[in-house]
């Protein structure tokens, strides 16, 4: 009977967790906040987790009330209540711990704390080749026909478009939805792009090994989830009128030239207008994959 009431106990805590994860996941979605931690196109399948959480916690609970004993057991052949109180302890810790950290402490957005342990990107198709050939530099090219797409693809032919607009653009506007392919056409061809007038906003970011009237105007971009961020950013030169502060975000206008970093020429936006602006509704951008 001891051991009965033992399995009871379990199978209600692994309900109680479900709940958590349920009412958490719930709060994120209903708030909005949601988008802080996943990208649009992953929010339906939040949808379904919620759902599917629900509906598991339902039966956990339900489980650990039946006075049918075959309700408590799974039938695997092992004995699951053969841990320690202090096993058992450590185990449900893992699980209610994130639960209390989520309902606790505020949603926020990502910002330069990032960067001192991922880096910064200046173009997206350097950064994936850059991963493929385990940071050769040399893989790197500014003929503006090189890309990581193969040339048949419609995403190929569509960035082709995107770079024969910004060409024949007088004033280019760096978009959101364009934003981590507009970085990459500069990178790859950047020559091409001497001496146009770029707008583009994002957040500051001081990088230390850049010029100390230089910094990266900067956005976190994701692929799925905050797991899978990465920090893109075009790197600016302003002068003393132009003083920034790290995190703040800024709208900025300038004449694009390039700079030398580590042997490797990069855009670099010679500012003449910086206007400060609150943080976007959405403040990330999306890897096109």
């Amino acid at each position: 009977m001891q051991k009965e009431r033992d399995y009871s106990f379990h199978i209600l805590l692994r309900g109680i967790i479900l709940i958590g994860f349920f009412l958490l996941t719930f709060k994120l979605a209903l708030t909005g906040d949601i988008e802080y931690y996943i990208a649009p196109k992953m929010i339906p399948f939040s949808y379904f987790a919620i759902g599917v959480l629900l509906i598991l916690a339902v039966i956990q609970i339900w489980r650990s009330g039946s006075k049918n004993k075959m309700d408590l057991f799974c039938n695997c052949g092992f004995d699951h209540n053969n841990s320690s109180f202090l096993q058992s302890g450590f185990i449900y810790s893992l699980f209610f711990l994130p639960i209390l950290i989520g309902f606790w402490f505020p949603d926020t957005i990502m910002d330069s704390s990032i960067v001192a342990n991922r880096g910064i990107n200046y173009g997206l198709n350097s950064s994936l080749q850059q991963t493929e050939f385990g940071g050769d530099s040399s893989a790197l090219s500014d003929n503006s026909d090189i890309s990581y797409f193969d040339e048949g693809s419609t995403v190929y032919n569509n960035r082709l478009e995107l770079k024969n607009e910004l060409l024949n653009n007088p004033k280019i506007i760096v978009k959101d939805e364009f934003y981590l392919d507009t970085l990459d056409i500069f990178v790859n061809d950047l020559n091409s792009f001497i001496g146009k007038e770029i707008e583009i906003m994002g957040f500051v970011y001081k990088e230390p090994d850049l010029k100390p009237d230089q910094f990266v105007i900067s956005r976190v971009a994701i692929a799925c989830c905050v797991a899978d961020s990465s920090v893109f950013g075009t790197i600016a030169t302003t002068d003393i009128s132009h003083p920034v502060v790290m995190d703040e975000w800024i709208k900025a206008t300038g004449i694009l030239a390039k700079t030398n970093v580590d042997g490797q020429y990069l855009p670099n936006l010679q500012i003449n207008k910086i206007e400060r602006i609150e943080q976007p509704e959405d403040p990330y951008v999306y890897i096109p994959y």
